[in-house]
């Protein structure tokens, strides 16, 4: 019994652990690489509750102080198809 207990709880730790993230570029500017990164991110649970935050280029870099954008990147993290988390980083000066 103690077996199947501990079987189960390893099984639940390494599904909780389970994610995918995919990063993809978004766009780039001719303005030089600086080092500032902005970050703007929104959250959904099982996609129908939250993600009404701004994940945005503006907010982003408004968040990060970035006046001058040199290129932006977006990325979305899945938790077991549960929690996903959209995001988008922002570099520049």
């Amino acid at each position: 019994m103690k077996k199947i207990v501990k079987f189960a709880l390893a099984c639940l730790v390494a599904a909780t652990a389970a994610s995918c993230s995919v990063t993809t570029p978004v766009t780039a500017t001719s303005n030089p690489v600086g080092n500032k990164c902005g970050i703007a991110t929104a959250t959904t649970v099982l996609t129908i509750f939250g993600g009404s935050a701004d994940c945005g280029i503006n907010k982003a870099a408004k968040n990060g102080g970035i006046t001058k954008i040199s290129h932006v990147d977006s990325y979305t993290k899945n938790y077991l198809g549960i929690v996903t988390i959209y995001g988008v980083r922002v570099y520049g000066e």
